[in-house]
């Protein structure tokens, strides 16, 4: 009986499963290009996004910033490369002063992870696991944001439906 439950969560349509379990819209925060590392920085003390999405004019996310990204901009080792090897922004060692000046744009990746509405909730946990990310963009007909759920949210709502509410004591 408890699989079944699982299939029934697993098989929902993302719209449908904000609308019953009502993700936290504290898990994310949106910033223009040209935002400034320092501005992320000040949010991030604030409160505790788990992805901070870069957005264009019209609100359609256009990269991501994850803790992890932060902490390598902090934390450069020189990595040993070839003659041959590309040049990124990720192999230079900037000193913390001079990072907090750096535009979102060099430190985003740029393919957000993005799911839509009609997309199963299967579908969602299999892009996390591949990707090893702690959240997806969900996005309208549009394509512009409209939340986001991250692993921390359904692992507790999978539990949760699983195990049943947890008994206060």
């Amino acid at each position: 009986m408890k699989g079944e439950e699982l299939d029934r969560v697993l098989d929902m349509k993302v719209r449908d499963f904000i609308k019953k379990y009502k993700p936290p819209s504290t898990t994310y925060i949106t910033v223009r290009k040209g935002t400034k590392l320092y501005n992320i920085l000040k949010s991030l003390a604030l409160g505790h996004p788990t992805i901070i999405i870069v957005v264009d004019n019209k609100r359609k996310p256009i990269g991501y910033i994850t803790g992890q990204h932060i902490l390598r901009t902090f934390y450069r080792k020189p990595q040993p490369r070839s003659i041959l090897a590309a040049f990124t922004m990720k192999q230079i060692n900037i000193p913390i002063e001079k990072s907090i000046d750096l535009p979102v744009e060099d430190l985003m990746e740029r393919n957000p992870p993005i799911v839509k509405g009609e997309q199963p909730i299967r579908d969602v946990v299999r892009m996390m696991q591949s990707l090893t990310i702690p959240a997806v963009i969900i996005v309208d007909d549009n394509g512009k944001v409209r939340g986001v759920i991250t692993m921390r949210f359904l692992i507790k709502t999978i539990l949760n439906k699983l195990l049943g509410e947890p008994l206060m004591i």
